[in-house]
């Protein structure tokens, strides 16, 4: 009887050791991609400046020709700067960086086709700062590529 009970608690400690290790696996999951808890860990400050650095398609509207127009932002730490107007604009993922020749190391990047030319823009940091990359394709262009330039913001 008394090797009974001792396998019966060995088994029971064995089960429960079992059972507190698995833990809840929807929250170990939820904790490693929520957004919060890892810019909780960020300290340095050029990754959290850059977490506040995005790019925006703000949309215009279209004109009395139906064409529409958009007006592509730089948001850095609340600030927003007028980059260009545009005829298309929407975000570019960042599965798609590759299919536009944007670096993976881009923050954001948005642009647009319409009427057989595109607009594009990508922003990196550099030095602490922002920096925002223009490219264009044209349906009648006979070379390949985006023409990638930095340019300027007044």
């Amino acid at each position: 009887m008394k090797q009974k009970t001792t396998i019966n608690f060995l088994t029971m400690l064995f089960l429960a050791a079992f059972f507190a290790g698995c833990g809840n696996k929807s929250d170990k999951a939820k904790e490693a991609t929520d957004p919060t808890e890892t810019t909780k860990a960020v300290v340095n400050k050029p990754a959290v400046f850059a977490s506040n650095v995005k790019l925006i398609c703000k949309e215009l509207g279209e004109d009395s020709l139906s064409i529409p127009h958009f007006d592509v932002l730089l948001s850095a730490d609340g600030k927003e700067t007028k980059i260009k107007r545009i005829n298309g604009c929407g975000d570019i993922a960042r599965t798609e960086y590759k299919t536009y020749e944007i670096p993976d190391s881009a923050i954001a990047a948005c642009g647009g086709w319409y009427a057989g030319a595109g607009d594009y823009y990508y922003v990196v940091m550099q030095n602490g700062k922002a920096v925002v990359f223009e490219g264009w394709q044209d349906e009648s262009q006979k070379e390949k590529g985006y023409h990638w330039r930095q340019i300027t913001l007044k």
